[in-house]
């Protein structure tokens, strides 16, 4: 396999892709784990709405790391392309589809935290609502934007199985880690959709599965957690070493002279 004319070299487009993983997952985990739940108190409006107030500033942060994680899923996009399509044209095509879409709903839903903030904030057209009104239409926006990462990450999932496959197909990374990831990026699409499905159901399946001994918990985080340990791990993987090129098939059979 080789690149083709204009296309990035491989190596490159590896270690392009290694650092877009790193980049994506740190932003993304900042946002929504670090200031998400220190900040959104999940059926509490008010609360929230006092939170957000207190820490203006961390709370724009993270919108800014919301925005950066998808602009890197967009760089990490056309690296990964450019790397796997050389293994099949196609569904590299379908699979860079899916992750623009993720791309799109995220920035969409990046936006309803600009406005929460924003009607948090003070604008002088919010005046005509009461205090406990405009916490609740606070509270709205950021519970679309919860709905919509979702939406965002089913895209995500769908994206990733065929990225994973197609890593597989191309033996550029140990075979552990390619079927690792191609297996949580399945099972991680799975999850995503049922949550949308139906949330109560996985909410009440999430706690009662926190409930079980650890060594369970231990189990059925190999099912949850993967698709994002294995990002970190690729990614790691192919900023530093980069990517095994098969080399080009040279046939055995000499050449006949004149023929």
């Amino acid at each position: 396999m080789s690149p083709t004319h204009g296309s990035l070299p491989l190596q490159r487009a590896a270690k392009i892709a290694g650092a877009a993983f790193l980049f994506t997952t740190a932003a993304s985990v900042f946002a929504g784990v670090y200031v998400g739940p220190s900040l959104i108190v999940r059926g509490d409006a008010v609360r929230t709405a006092s939170n957000i107030m207190a820490h203006e500033q961390l709370f724009r942060v993270s919108i800014v790391c919301d925005l950066l994680n998808f602009l890197g899923v967009v760089i990490l996009n056309w690296a990964l392309y450019e790397l796997l399509a050389p293994v099949h044209r196609s569904f590299a095509r379908l699979a860079a589809m899916f992750r623009v879409g993720e791309a799109c709903v995220g920035g969409a839903i990046t936006a309803s935290s600009v406005v929460a903030v924003t009607i948090l904030t003070g604008a002088p057209y919010l005046q005509v609502f009461e205090p406990g009104q405009i916490k609740a239409l606070a509270r709205l926006f950021l519970s679309a934007h919860g709905a919509g990462y979702n939406i965002a990450l089913v895209f995500f999932s769908f994206g990733s199985t065929i990225y994973w496959y197609l890593v597989v197909k191309s033996r550029y990374v140990p075979n552990v880690l390619a079927w690792s990831g191609l297996l949580a990026s399945v099972l991680a699409g799975l999850y995503f959709l049922g949550d949308v499905l139906s949330p109560a159901f996985v909410s009440a399946a999430t706690a009662a599965a926190l409930g079980l001994p650890v060594s369970v918990r231990v189990l059925l985080a190999l099912i949850f957690v993967p698709i994002f340990s294995f990002e970190v791990t690729l990614g790691t993987w192919l900023l530093v070493k980069g990517v095994r090129i098969p080399e080009p098939h040279v046939s055995r059979h000499p050449s006949v002279p004149g023929v």
